[in-house]
């Protein structure tokens, strides 16, 4: 079973090098009592307390917890046959300062809320706090406030922070909560897995990281270090760009409009601009699970890799290698291959059947899918819609959620080989180690809203300052293309290109190179700002930003209550100065080269437009 096999995982003795003098408010003692109370002292910043446990499931469970470097790990103990679905802890928290506390929450996956949100009292059921959003694609609507996945930090404006969370996903899902009225909750599983010991069987849950920092950014940095640390990411010298077909053609893209935007590619890259991929989306393929060329691509999907190569780019593919049609043969011939429902249903995601990794035939036929595209001369793979594989259900092998995500990611990652995986839709600690870059947001436009939007452009930079501290720690953050195409005023197209900077990550056009005006062209592929990708860019305090809770762009179109943080900051000393408001805003600039227009100016005030964004360099 591979629960036992994360004894190994869970008792590592790498972690983070540790300051020779601690200072107030940075770190934190972890100390359990024999009673098995677990207690962070924060140094001066304030405290946490676990001294409530659940142990939920069938059977006798005994549970001990352990430190291990900065974690405390839950080793459950079977005495007699027993079944495991969760642990609950719940507990106290206290943090210094006076100002209202706000969380930084992360969502479940990819497209999940992820931003700074006022701090609510999360609902209860049964006495536990309920997270949401894992359940399925349209599911990621359900993510509810108070509760934070992986990771959430409590913060006081611009003062000290708590950080409770785990150093690793390999067991279960895992979620936290706070309430204002100091309670704190942790929570792995629970979410309806149900995994089976037998008497004597240990159980090692992923270890619960609590951590006190001078600042929220403090916080999140000690945590994504803590991880990389155990995880091993996979780390390229420098993130892509290039040239992405959704966006501009949905899923009726054919290879006259890849070819002819090829040809604008190779026409830009002589003029210096940076451009290295040439990725086709959805829309390629005869199904979903049928992943040969359909009628719109006649040369087949080999000529058309080679044609992309050939041309001095690398070839880059979406797929969706969890899902499958529900129409396809491959159904009927093996049902046994697909998750089900507790009640015997096969499970639909999305309108598809989900593959079950834990099976081994269907393991290896999902391998040999990505491993055939890889052979046709596909070297960067864009595989979406992940969280399928993390699904909670009846599988081939009785194990967790997060656990068969992790063999099927295992199983892809093998047939990548050397091609570079961006996973998209995906639960984002779990993926570390697996995925060279990851979306850290939901979707820029969709098939019901064609273009770029200022609501959209603001989720999408919300979710930016949320997740940005794993760029280049865990992989390259692909924050989705930059699109300039519209609105007739140039303002959100600066804007759209500012927050793609920001990230410090991936950077693919979304437009249609042939039609594409030149000023447009101009701030979607900007050679001198493209050339600052690859680092870390910081919000400056992130937690005075707090936004509305709304878990969609197209619900944000409504509420329009996101606030993003409005002046973003290079360690190279650039600038980035950012106003998605409704409104226009006067910000102080630092004056020198506005890198987008080429304009001048000494320090002082700048008043941007609705949308609008500039990046300077003093």
């Amino acid at each position: 079973m591979l629960y036992l096999l994360l004894a190994l995982a869970c008792r590592s003795d790498v972690a983070p090098e540790r300051p020779a003098e601690v200072q107030p408010c940075s770190g934190a003692t972890v100390m359990v009592t024999a009673d098995q109370t677990v207690t962070v002292d924060g140094r001066g910043c304030g405290s946490v307390t676990f001294d409530d446990v659940t142990i939920l499931g069938e059977g006798d469970l005994k549970l001990q917890w352990f430190t291990d470097g900065e974690s405390v790990v839950a080793e459950l103990r079977a005495e007699g046959e027993a079944t495991w679905e969760g642990l609950h802890a719940k507990g106290r928290w206290s943090l210094t300062g006076d100002a209202e506390p706000v969380l930084w929450r992360q969502g479940w996956q990819s497209w999940s809320a992820s931003g700074v949100f006022p701090l609510e009292a999360p609902e209860l059921v049964d006495g536990r706090p309920v997270a949401g959003g894992d359940d399925g694609t349209f599911e990621v609507s359900q993510e509810t406030p108070g509760t934070s996945w992986w990771l959430g930090v409590v913060g006081r404006g611009e003062g000290a922070a708590l950080g409770v969370g785990v150093s690793t996903a390999r067991s279960s899902g895992f979620y936290t909560a706070f309430d204002p009225d100091g309670t704190v909750h942790a929570v792995w599983g629970a979410r309806g897995e149900r995994v089976p010991l037998s008497d004597g069987d240990v159980l090692y849950l992923d270890g619960l990281w609590a951590h006190f920092e001078p600042t929220p950014e403090g916080v999140v940095d000690r945590w994504a270090s803590t991880a990389a640390s155990l995880l091993g990411p996979r780390v390229t010298e420098r993130p892509v760009t290039g040239w992405t077909s959704w966006y501009v053609f949905y899923d009726d893209v054919t290879e006259v409009d890849v070819r002819a935007n090829l040809v604008e590619a190779m026409a830009l890259r002589e003029t210096g601009t940076p451009l290295d991929v040439i990725q086709i989306d959805d829309g390629w393929q005869r199904a979903w699970g049928d992943w040969s060329a359909n009628e719109h691509f006649p040369s087949g999907m080999a000529a058309v890799a080679a044609e992309i190569r050939e041309a001095g780019f690398r070839a880059g593919l979406w797929m969706a290698p969890f899902h499958v049609s529900t129409a396809l043969p491959l159904v009927d011939d093996h049902p046994e291959w697909f998750l089900r429902t507790r009640e015997g249903e096969l499970h639909v995601d999305n309108g598809y059947y989900v593959l079950d990794a834990t099976h081994p035939d269907a393991s290896e036929w999902m391998g040999a899918q990505v491993s055939q595209r890889v052979a046709e001369g596909w070297d960067y793979l864009k595989l979406d819609f992940l969280h399928g594989g993390a699904l909670n259900g009846v599988r081939h092998r009785p194990v967790s959620g997060i656990e068969a995500y992790q063999l099927g990611m295992r199983t892809l990652r093998e047939a990548a080989g050397d091609a570079e995986i961006l996973a998209c839709g995906a639960p984002m600690l779990p993926t570390v180690g697996f995925a060279e870059s990851w979306r850290s947001g939901p979707d820029i436009a969709f098939l019901v809203a064609r273009d770029p939007e200022l609501a959209f452009v603001r989720s999408q930079a919300r979710a930016t300052a949320a997740r940005s501290f794993t760029n280049g720690l865990w992989w390259w953050v692909d924050a989705d293309p930059v699109m300039t195409r519209s609105p007739a005023d140039l303002a959100l197209a600066s804007g759209a290109a500012v927050v793609v900077a920001v990230s410090g990550g991936a950077w693919l056009a979304g437009d249609d190179l042939t039609s594409l005006p030149e000023e447009r062209r101009a701030l979607a592929l900007p050679p001198a700002v493209m050339a600052l990708r690859g680092t870390q860019v910081r919000p400056s305090v992130p937690l005075r930003f707090v936004s509305g809770f709304d878990t969609s762009p197209l619900i944000e179109r409504a509420q329009g209550d996101d606030v993003v943080p409005t002046r973003w900051e290079w360690a190279s000393g650039e600038v980035a100065l950012l106003n998605l408001s409704e409104e226009p805003l006067t910000l102080e600039g630092p004056g020198g080269v506005e890198l987008l227009s080429g304009t001048t100016a000494s320090p002082g005030p700048r008043t941007l437009a609705p949308g609008a964004g500039e990046i300077w360099r003093p």
